[in-house]
């Protein structure tokens, strides 16, 4: 009984020591170190080599080490286990204060007060009240529902829209094409939480985005494929968005040569607003082990895009 461990592009040994802590019995395999696929029976892995996972006869769940699932959608053909995402409370909590932050920023001006500390200028400027600054997600997933619970935690009007309707306490939903645009004209950020597939690659583009009163401003943690890149800096240049404060990208790290580079009204990220830590997130994962060592389903369980 064995675990394939694979943190491609990461440091895999202290996530091989923090899962060797919590499974004592099971022996911990840094790809491509593999003796006996046939002891295999969970993969621990993120941006695994395509079409690898069907080598293990015995594979009982795979585990991903992380929430982004766009690579296991790129698998042709997976094996007939339960798939899991990992949802860490720490990395749902810090995604959220990651949000608050730049949604006060925008709220307050802080960055007009920085302008006029470099100017010796001494000058207050109203703000709207938290109850009165809406604050739209796109995608009540989990990190969108820590997203929008942490903002209603602070006082912020807020809404939140998915493709089915889902009920979050405090906020108002949107479904469906007619719920986006109704929530979107009523937005002063917007904040992108949804995963990346095929139905939502460049949803934020020229005609969804423009939707958006004349000088709204964007937060986007997820997926950086799902903005339209040139849709979001044509409506940066003519004022229409006011702001964006981006984390992710379509390609990382972000090219030397972007646009997006020296504006000041873009704030860039490196891919940091919500961190994995092995000490946290292997306690999700080997509870998610164990479940199924009893008999029971993983949580939780993810189905690719077809």
């Amino acid at each position: 009984m064995a675990i394939l461990l694979n943190n491609n592009g990461g440091d895999n040994q202290p996530w091989a020591d923090a899962l060797a802590s919590h499974l004592p019995a099971m022996k911990v395999h840094i790809y491509p170190d593999i003796n006996d696929v046939a002891a295999i029976e969970y993969a621990v892995v993120w941006h695994h080599p395509l079409g690898d996972l069907n080598n293990y006869p015995n594979l009982k769940a795979i585990l991903v080490l992380g929430a982004g699932m766009d690579h296991i959608d790129q698998e042709q053909s997976l094996p007939d286990v339960p798939i899991v995402r990992l949802v860490d409370p720490t990395v749902g909590d810090e995604m959220s204060q990651y949000v608050l932050y730049w949604v006060m920023h925008f709220q307050r001006g802080y960055e007009r007060y920085r302008t006029q500390q470099s100017e010796q200028h001494w000058q207050r400027h109203m703000a709207p009240f938290s109850r009165d600054y809406r604050v739209s997600v796109l995608g009540a997933g989990l990190i969108g529902r820590f997203v929008s619970e942490r903002l209603v935690a602070n006082g912020f009007r807020v809404q939140s829209w998915s493709r089915s309707q889902k009920e979050i306490a405090k906020v108002e939903s949107f479904s469906g094409e007619q719920g986006m645009q109704d929530m979107l004209c009523a937005t002063d950020v917007l904040v992108n939480c949804l995963p990346l597939n095929n139905a939502t690659k460049h949803l934020l583009n020229n005609s969804t985005l423009s939707m958006l009163p004349e000088g709204a401003n964007l937060i986007s943690l997820s997926r950086g494929a799902i903005i339209d890149d040139q849709a979001l800096i044509n409506l940066l240049d003519s004022g229409h968005i006011a702001n964006a404060a981006l984390d992710t990208f379509s390609l990382e790290p972000l090219a030397k040569e972007s646009s997006y580079w020296g504006r000041d009204n873009v704030f860039i990220t490196p891919h940091m607003s919500g961190g994995t830590y092995p000490q946290y997130a292997s306690e999700v994962i080997a509870d998610n082990i164990k479940r199924v060592e009893r008999g029971e389903q993983p949580y939780p369980i993810y189905t690719p895009s077809a």
